[in-house]
């Protein structure tokens, strides 16, 4: 089982609700395919260092987008990939609650208290 999640991603020229696969290993924002990033519309805006699981380290692009998730719309940095997942990092769930039951397959985030 996959954990996955319902994120709205937009862009300049239009949104989209998505499955995103809630991936704790990566502590981006968030990454779509490249395809999803030219229907929306997202701006280029710089380049970002990441480290990968095995250690290396990888530059890529990063693209400007908002995402919808727990009922909150934020900017954010999208990572554009050849993957066909849309996977939603750690830092989207930084004031978030994240519940994963894995008996069920649901997952759930709530918004923290501040």
């Amino acid at each position: 089982m996959t954990p996955q999640t319902k994120v709205e991603v937009s862009g300049r020229h239009r949104s989209v609700t998505v499955d995103a696969v809630v991936d704790t290993g990566f502590d981006g924002f968030i990454s779509v395919p490249t395809r999803l990033a030219v229907t929306l519309g997202l701006e280029l805006t710089g380049t970002l260092l990441f480290e990968l699981a095995d250690g290396s380290q990888t530059e890529e692009l990063i693209f400007s987008g908002r995402v919808k998730i727990a009922g909150k719309t934020r900017k954010a940095q999208v990572l554009v990939s050849d993957s066909q997942d849309v996977l939603l990092g750690t830092r989207l769930l930084k004031d978030c609650q994240l519940t994963i039951d894995f008996s069920t397959g649901s997952v759930r985030i709530d918004r923290l208290k501040k």
